[in-house]
């Protein structure tokens, strides 16, 4: 197989991963499929000056970088400060052991920032936590699980893809049976506030509706869906783009900007196209955005061989399937969360679409998986 020729800004989106949200190689290069041993190549090769992001135009002057580094500082110490008290708070409640706290803690935060900020061994944590394997047949440790996966999931699992998780965790247990345990729980889901949408018609001079609703893909690659939401933060619009192959539901492109430019799309689809190296014949379906029907953006796609298909003007089921995504995003992690800075959303995003949409989150789309579980199984049987 041809090794891959990665991107520079996919690589600082791997190193970025690391080195200042946290996450170790192992969890990282899973979450981008990539191998460890190219993560940890990038890792040393960084250079030792801070590199600009992907918006910047030019180097950061000296002062700008000693700015930089201490926002990381008072952030890092904000961050231990935030794990510290929620730390001291489930034991006040009766957590039965630290162990136990570092283990909700860290669908909140990477283990390793809530060890490190506590002292403890990474290693006597997770040797913990293999001890607790086994199944255990008694209620209160399934109510437990129940907990545990109401609040990774961001309060979003209903008894049906409840019941599914707990199959997925070696525990027999039907949709009554964990609607029952979510009543002993004391939990519900938090609804998200319904959207109601226009139902325009006219296709685009640019290029037509080729997919025409046909989210049913059957191979990796060969449909990829885009479009741009907002999120609000106290310093202003943070805008997202996003790419999504149709075939397993997983976000496979990303980019953030304070502005939603062309630029900002650009960067989602090369982004994408770094990572996955699709063959000749992808589709590339959007709304009739002015990003999407730029100049710059069509001309990537003709360089790139792409075909392009946009929804009809006004239409958002044409693009469903993003239009989806994002309202889980926002429904399930951003919610009435409020941010204090973009760096502050952008970290919380990239966890919410790297470490938990696509590695964790079931899809009914996908047979009830994960998509990157989903993608690993056809894979394999391919």
């Amino acid at each position: 197989m041809a090794r891959k020729d990665f991107s520079d800004e996919f690589k600082a989106e791997a190193v970025n991963l690391v080195l200042e949200q946290g996450y170790t190689v192992t969890k990282a290069a899973k979450a981008l499929g990539i191998g460890e041993t190219a993560l940890r190549r990038w890792l040393g090769h960084r250079q030792a000056k801070v590199q600009p992001g992907p918006g910047d135009l030019v180097s950061l002057t000296p002062d700008q970088r000693r700015i930089r580094d201490l926002e990381r500082q008072v952030a890092q110490l904000e961050r231990e400060r935030d794990i510290l008290k929620k730390f001291h708070g489930l034991l006040r409640q009766g957590t039965r052991s630290q162990y136990e706290v570092i283990e909700q803690a860290e669908k909140v935060w990477p283990v390793a920032v809530v060890c490190r900020t506590l002292g403890m061994p990474r290693s006597s944590y997770y040797a913990w936590k293999a001890r607790q394997g086994q199944p255990r047949a008694q209620r209160e440790a399934l109510v437990d699980q129940v907990k545990l996966i109401h609040e990774a999931s961001g309060e979003s699992y209903g008894s049906r893809r409840m019941s599914q998780e707990m199959r997925r965790r070696g525990h027999a247990v039907g949709r009554h049976q964990a609607r029952g345990l979510m009543q002993e729980a004391q939990i519900a889901v938090r609804r998200a506030r319904k959207h109601y949408y226009s139902k325009g018609g006219k296709s685009s001079a640019i290029a037509p509706n080729r997919l025409n609703r046909q989210f049913a893909v059957a191979q990796p690659n060969r449909v990829w869906a885009g479009d741009v939401t907002f999120i609000g933060t106290q310093q202003g619009w943070l805008y997202l783009a996003v790419v999504i192959d149709l075939f397993s539901r997983r976000v496979v492109g990303w980019a953030y900007s304070a502005s939603a430019d062309t630029q900002l799309v650009v960067r989602a689809l090369r982004l994408a196209l770094s990572s996955r190296r699709p063959a000749e014949g992808l589709m590339f379906h959007s709304d009739q955005g002015s990003q999407y029907a730029s100049l710059a953006f069509q001309a990537v796609l003709h360089d790139e061989g792409i075909t392009p298909s946009m929804s009809r003007a006004g239409n958002c089921w044409d693009n469903a399937v993003v239009e989806r995504f994002f309202c889980s995003l926002k429904g399930e992690r951003i919610r009435d969360r409020t941010y204090r800075d973009r760096a502050e959303a952008r970290a919380d995003i990239t966890d919410y679409v790297l470490f938990f949409y696509n590695q964790q989150r079931l899809h009914s789309a996908t047979l009830n998986m994960p998509p990157a579980e989903y993608e690993d199984l056809k894979v394999e049987a391919a």
